[in-house]
């Protein structure tokens, strides 16, 4: 009963909303043929409404049942007005078949309700003079089925919709990001078929990468896994049953595009049902084989860096133990490690970026660890712990100290961490000490005292090292 009441609240059109109400009442009344006659006004009033929108859009078959209602409306209720909307009624569901508002099941079901619509009026096409006495469970029914069938729905064609998805999303103003949108456009306001075909449709793309117009095939499944996951926060039993559909596919592909789609899709728990164990052992030799330390940076894919990043995904590390045992090995090779990092800022990563702010070798490594530290904090990803062990470590690296970003990527920093509140302003307090400290015993120069950090710290009650004490 309450599914029902939810869905009277979701009609779209207004009047049929007011019928709809009408006939809910005449079912708790006891009223079902009045309830039945109803709810089919309901539906040929939005039938009309929905194929007059159509036709407004351009839609020429559409047209033609908007003249003919127009028509009926100038005669007015005359035998002839009459006459024509019959005419309109007879072929609405045939009409409706055919642009896509609805299909061959749900007509079907609209027709029952139109064929016991005319038992409940006309008690004479009936043999013996017998009275239709609907039951309450086929009332229930029909009013159930004309609401999710088709009053809940927009006026959206299934190969409208699939056109204007795939004009979406070849679109180079799409935003991955925009996952409300993409629930709100493509799976709230369209049917459950078309949601299907969009889901399946994203699914083959996502994994096989396909050509799709004039976007690259790994651009274009890149986005199609976005469109994935907005349709399983929706559905995600959906989403599983299209992805499971390309498994088969998905292993006759190349390594590297393997690779790629456990970088597109890593985060999500519909892609790793279709990662069998021999298809876990082929890409675990084929990322040993790629990334084991010896190998020169620069033969290091693309596909390989973003599947090595995936360790920070716990169901990764789970059902490939090799992606951690890789990253680990990769310890002073900063430059890979960091880009392997910055794929997938998170806490997982962390400790790794800790221990290169504590270890690494040259200035250029130290300046594009800091940066990375900057992205953690506007992430919150960093605890106030986190926070004094880099900083520490940060002072004492003399390549972190005195590389010539770091002063400006303090600030930031500095900035960036806000809300851990006031401890952290402690924490840099402590920090500028010791840099000083450091920047004096080896007579370096002003720049490295870090003076825009220290005129920061000032603001905030901290002057030359020094906390400030309140006036007395």
């Amino acid at each position: 009963m309450r599914e029902l009441e939810q869905l009277l609240t979701e009609v779209r059109n207004p009047d049929a909303r007011t019928l709809m109400a009408e006939a809910y009442r005449c079912y708790n009344a006891g009223a079902y043929r009045a309830a039945i006659s109803s709810t089919w006004t309901a539906v040929t009033t939005d039938l009309i409404a929905k194929i007059t929108q159509l036709a407004d859009d351009g839609e020429g078959k559409a047209a033609i049942v908007r003249n003919q209602v127009s028509a009926a409306q100038v005669d007015g209720v005359t035998t002839e007005g009459v006459k024509q909307m019959q005419v309109v009624e007879n072929m609405l569901l045939g009409t409706a078949l055919e642009l896509e508002l609805i299909d061959s099941v749900g007509k079907r079901d609209l027709e029952r309700i139109r064929e016991d619509r005319n038992l409940s009026v006309h008690p004479s096409l009936r043999p013996y003079g017998e009275v239709f006495d609907p039951r309450p469970e086929v009332a229930r029914a029909h009013l159930a089925n004309a609401l999710t069938i088709l009053l809940v729905h927009p006026a959206t064609q299934g190969r409208a919709v699939m056109d204007a998805y795939l004009a979406y999303t070849c679109d180079p103003g799409f935003v991955a990001e925009a996952v409300g949108h993409i629930q709100a456009t493509f799976y709230d306001r369209v049917r459950e078929a078309a949601r299907r075909n969009i889901a399946k449709l994203a699914a083959k793309h996502a994994l096989l990468e396909l050509p799709a117009g004039s976007v690259l095939p790994t651009v274009y499944a890149d986005r199609s896994a976005a469109v994935l996951v907005a349709f399983a926060q929706r559905d995600r039993q959906m989403v599983r049953d299209a992805v499971a559909a390309q498994a088969e596919n998905f292993n006759k592909l190349g390594a590297d595009a393997q690779l790629r789609g456990l970088a597109r899709l890593a985060d999500q728990d519909y892609f790793w049902d279709i990662i069998d164990d021999p298809l876990t052992e082929r890409l675990s030799k084929h990322l040993l084989d790629m990334a084991l330390p010896g190998t020169p940076e620069s033969q290091s894919s693309p596909e390989v860096i973003a599947a090595l990043a995936t360790v920070s995904v716990d169901r990764a590390r789970a059902q490939m133990p090799v992606l951690e045992h890789i990253f680990e090995s990769l310890r002073y090779m900063y430059s890979l490690q960091m880009r392997i990092i910055e794929l997938r800022i998170g806490y997982y990563f962390v400790p790794a970026l800790l221990g290169i702010l504590e270890t690494v070798g040259n200035w250029r490594d130290a300046e594009v660890a800091g940066r990375l530290l900057v992205r953690f904090a506007l992430g919150n990803w960093l605890r106030l712990g986190d926070l004094t062990a880099a900083l520490d470590n940060w002072a004492q690296n003399v390549n972190c100290r005195t590389a010539t970003e770091m002063p400006r990527t303090a600030v930031l920093l500095y900035a960036a961490t806000s809300s851990l509140g006031a401890a952290r302003n402690e924490t840099f307090h402590r920090f500028l000490i010791e840099v000083r400290r450091k920047a004096g015993e080896n007579d370096d120069s002003d720049h490295y005292r870090y003076p825009a950090l220290g005129q920061q710290l000032a603001e905030d009650g901290y002057t030359d090292g020094e906390k400030r004490q309140p006036a007395s």
